[in-house]
């Protein structure tokens, strides 16, 4: 199946990002709107014919693009990121509806917006080292601009942090890429070629020393990786944007990027890396499990709806995480899924809270006495608190919903290698339970308070961009069947060469 939708998919919106600047305002809207939305039917067509049973990559497209140095174009899908590639497909069409009333260079915002949508497609299809960075060091570039001109008053100190985070990250990514492709003769850049365990045993030399191809790589990335994702406690950046940046610009940096991050160190060091995941596995494992509890327990004295995402956020990875560090069939399917979920759920999350901020202009339910400030919300408006309600039992993973397939996977496949993986899950739901119901009693419940006078309930074009996000938490939730055949022979076949 190669008929160009990858290209088509990673293209489209960069085209429309072009576009906007030859077009007036009131049409550059439209032109986004259907430049993403031609980009997310590409992607859609893409996913829903691959075939499943299979481990082998589908709809390949690979040429040659700096061939001197063995650099190609060589894109591909497979269990592992087809479901990111329907992530960013849905998301992205939301984003930009959501942003439609901007009046404040609404052009800049939108192209920002497509070309993030470009650099994500791509660095999840790109099976190639140096087009992956490529693609994954551009995503970086729109976040500066988005946060330091549409953020809040401290807009421009979080939009440094998080580019000096960025930056600093793609520097120990690339000095790993650079220690891989001096480490295999021919050299090369290709994940496919690069795969099996070639760099088992294999050493370099630096400043008199003797050093591990495997397991030096193998660590750049992780850090590289992990400055973005985001880990604790690397984590200080990523809270300043959730406070500072719009919220659709912070739901695409923690409901798109932190996903393709996990995804980018899963395909790679399981590809790559295989001789190290077995004495590295209980690292990850364990710093899922800190991110895990630790987001939790951040999340406990958050009193701002941005915020608290932003913990949400971090406690989610978590489970990502201990998903991959489990070298288990069931633990990894169950992470490949719960990247799908986190995204759609996180989505939610920072819309509804969007809502209320430009409804009520404020986002924090409780002031420093800890009394609330909002309140009352579900008599005036039903719909948001069915959309926040639909969110929150996702996150908590309740049957029904998306979230309970991902979480349900995750801890029966690591407690199958660390029995501990049981309770810290279930001290974190506890944890979850208390702060994500307490949110919603605050906002949501009692009398109305006098800051949701007035408030109107989702418009006709709020319902529309929800809607996909909801029915994806729905749908996923109730019948995950096809998504897991697509995942399982991939993880299997990566699993193989592991053992």
């Amino acid at each position: 199946m190669n008929n160009h939708l990858i290209s088509l998919t990673v293209l489209f919106p960069l085209i429309g990002a072009i576009s906007q600047a030859f077009v007036p305002v009131p049409r550059s809207r439209w032109i986004a709107l259907i430049a993403s939305l031609a980009a997310s039917a590409c992607a859609v067509i893409l996913v829903a014919s691959m075939q499943t049973q299979t481990a082998e990559m589908q709809a390949i497209e690979s040429f040659p693009w700096v061939g001197a140095y063995a650099i190609s174009y060589e894109m591909a899908v497979d269990g592992l990121n087809a479901l990111l590639v329907l992530l960013i497909a849905i998301l992205f069409p939301v984003l930009i509806s959501a942003e439609w009333n901007q009046q404040v260079g609404v052009r800049g915002l939108h192209s920002l917006l497509l070309v993030l949508q470009t650099a994500l497609s791509g660095a999840v299809c790109a099976q190639d080292l140096f087009l992956q960075l490529f693609f994954w060091g551009l995503s970086a570039l729109p976040f500066y601009f988005l946060v330091g001109i549409w953020g809040g008053e401290g807009r421009e100190k979080a939009a440094f942090r998080s580019t000096v985070a960025a930056t600093v990250g793609n520097a120990l990514i690339f000095i790993a890429l650079i220690i891989v492709y001096y480490s295999i003769d021919p050299h090369g850049f290709s994940i496919r070629e690069l795969s099996g365990g070639k760099f088992a045993g294999q050493h370099f030399h630096f400043l008199g020393y003797d050093f591990q191809v495997s397991w030096v790589a193998f660590t750049l990335i992780s850090f590289g990786l992990a400055l973005r994702a985001p880990v604790w406690p690397l984590h200080g950046w990523f809270i300043e944007m959730a406070t500072e940046g719009p919220s659709t610009v912070f739901v695409a940096l923690a409901a798109a990027t932190v996903p393709v991050a996990t995804y980018i160190f899963l395909r790679i060091c399981y590809c790559l890396f295989p001789d190290v995941l077995g004495t590295a596995s209980r690292i990850v494992l364990a710093v899922g499990a800190v991110n895990l509890i630790m987001g939790g327990v951040c999340a406990l004295s958050q009193r701002n709806l941005r915020s608290l995402l932003a913990y949400v956020c971090l406690s989610e990875v978590g489970i990502v995480m201990m998903g991959i560090g489990s070298l288990n069939a069931t633990g990894v399917v169950g992470s490949v899924f719960q990247q799908l979920i986190l995204g759609l759920a996180l989505a939610g999350f920072g819309l509804f809270s969007g809502i209320i901020s430009d409804r009520t202009g404020r986002s924090d339910f409780l002031n420093a006495q800890g009394q609330r400030t909002l309140g009352g919300i579900a008599v005036r408006a039903p719909a948001v608190s069915v959309v926040a309600g639909v969110v929150i039992v996702s996150l908590l993973g309740f049957p029904g919903f998306g979230g309970f397939v991902g979480h349900s996977l995750v801890v029966i496949g690591s407690f199958s290698v660390h029995p501990f993986t049981l309770f810290m899950s279930g001290g974190a739901l506890l944890l979850a339970s208390y702060y994500l119901f307490n949110m919603y009693r605050n906002v949501f419940l009692g009398s109305p308070g006098s800051a949701v006078q007035g408030f109107q309930d989702l418009t006709l074009r709020e319902r529309f961009y929800m809607a996909p996000v909801v029915c994806g938490l729905l749908f996923f939730g109730l019948y995950p069947k096809p998504l897991i055949e697509l995942i399982r022979p991939t993880v299997l076949t990566l699993l193989s060469t592991v053992r």
